[in-house]
């Protein structure tokens, strides 16, 4: 199953900035015209009063003109990291071997869910109550699925009384994320219900550890979780591409 991001706004001038840093070619969806080969963002920049794209690869220009009253053209790519990405074009004007583009008001971004894993912002913590009593983890590394997290032992033997509820579903839990400004408060998305799905001491930190799965986000809480996420997953791959170069 995939989940779908709309990217819009900053983020997607950012996005196609991108492309054609990285020269990740477009494929046109539709229509479906024989033999169009992909093809790459060669500019991006502000025409008028909005941001286009251009392709000024003569062949697919010289194809495009030849498909007359087009109402829209659909495009798709794929990034370095397989996700993908698709997106609808009302907007475009030739001039010569070249065409610009309107950027669209939205993409959409199609990835699977659990492929992907990410540490998670210093501070991120998941607070839950059992048997009345307060437990904390620091949060490791988040996905939109679940958490790996550190026990904070607010008393001794709390992995014991953590070890019979292993397996079983559990409820409200606070994941709390901080924010970049120490100034405000940082961002809680509530769990309504999660399982302890494995707990063991890790052989080299010496740490406690547990892998909470989120077995029930009502949807507005889930929403606000994937664009925290892809935020972070955006902010990730950029620094990764950056360190790569």
């Amino acid at each position: 199953m995939a989940e779908e991001e709309i990217i819009q706004g900053q983020a997607l001038v950012q996005l196609f900035r991108d492309l054609q840093a990285d020269e990740i070619p477009l494929t046109l969806v539709w229509p479906n015209v024989d033999g169009m080969q992909p093809a790459p963002v060669a500019e991006v920049s502000e025409r008028g009063s909005a941001n286009h794209f251009l392709i000024n690869t003569p062949e697919v220009c010289r194809k495009l003109r030849e498909e007359s009253n087009l109402p829209y053209m659909v495009f798709k790519f794929t990034d370095s990291e397989d996700i993908k990405y698709v997106f609808e074009a009302e907007t475009w004007q030739f001039f010569g071997d070249k065409v610009w583009i309107r950027l669209p008001q939205m993409v959409h971004r199609y990835q699977r869910r659990k492929l992907f894993r990410l540490e998670a912002p210093p501070g991120t913590r998941l607070y839950f109550n059992i048997k009345n009593i307060r437990c904390k983890l620091l949060v490791v590394n988040v996905s939109m699925g679940g958490t790996l997290g550190v026990l904070v032992r607010l008393r001794p033997k709390m992995e014991e009384i953590l070890r019979p509820f292993n397996a079983k579903i559990m409820q409200n839990a606070e994941l709390l994320f901080p924010s970049r400004d120490r100034k405000k408060k940082g961002s809680i998305i509530n769990i309504e219900q999660f399982q302890l799905v494995r707990q063991n001491n890790n052989p080299l930190t010496g740490k406690f550890e547990c892998a909470i799965e989120f077995k029930k986000v009502n949807t507005t809480e889930r929403k606000r979780l994937k664009n925290l996420f892809y935020k972070w997953q955006r902010d990730y791959l950029r620094r990764r591409k950056f360190l790569r170069s």
